[in-house]
């Protein structure tokens, strides 16, 4: 499964825009908006994704923006750059949301989204997964956890861990705490445009 870098720091969960696929370089998502917080639902987690950061070469790992990371506390900690995603065994926690709820959300809640998708056509996209880099004791404490609720909080997405060994625990998931993420299209539209049908990952031209 392939992801993409490209202006991670710009997105989050729910970001939609136009898909860039410029020759000789790696495709990315120009943002035009978010779908606001307070309309995503049934999201998802996995990881932590183990990364071997010294296997990693500087310019693969290299943000191209003001990346950063969230520390054991579940605040941002610091930049996210190769010497401290080394030095501070950062892990990566997903989080998501499936094909069929994203379907649902823009077709119910967000028409905002749904009418921008509907004009921008081909190149049309969503964000429907994110990758955030944290210290590994936070990592372990959402991947155990027995629970998660999420909150908007202002423009953001906050999300909170119950039950895991290291208790609970919130973190916010802003855009300058994307690593990576996913995109996804409509596959089918409804006569008129007015309604999606179906939806699809895209991984071209990612990596």
């Amino acid at each position: 499964m392939k992801f993409f870098r490209g202006l991670a720091y710009q997105v989050r969960l729910g970001t939609y825009g136009e898909k860039k696929d410029p020759l000789g370089a790696k495709a990315y998502l120009e943002p035009e908006g978010h779908i606001i917080p307070s309309n995503l639902k049934n999201i998802g987690k996995m990881g932590p994704v183990e990364v071997d950061w010294e296997r990693q070469s500087k310019a693969d790992v290299a943000a191209d923006g003001d990346l950063k990371y969230l520390g054991a506390a579940g605040k941002v900690a610091g930049s996210f750059n190769y010497e401290n995603a080394k030095s501070a065994n950062l892990k990566l926690m997903s989080f998501y949301i499936e094909e069929g709820t994203l379907k649902q959300i823009l077709n119910e809640h967000a028409g905002t989204a749904r009418s921008y998708l509907a004009k921008e056509g081909n190149d049309g996209r969503i964000v429907s997964q994110v990758f955030v880099a944290m210290e590994a004791t936070l990592a372990q404490t959402f991947s155990t956890a027995g629970s998660l609720s999420y909150k908007a909080e202002g423009d953001a997405l906050g999300v909170t861990a119950s039950g895991g060994v290291h208790g609970s625990n919130t973190i916010i998931l802003a855009p300058n705490t994307t690593f990576a993420y996913k995109l996804t299209k409509v596959k089918d539209w409804s006569h008129g445009k007015d309604k999606i049908e179906d939806m699809e990952g895209d991984f071209k031209g990612g990596s």
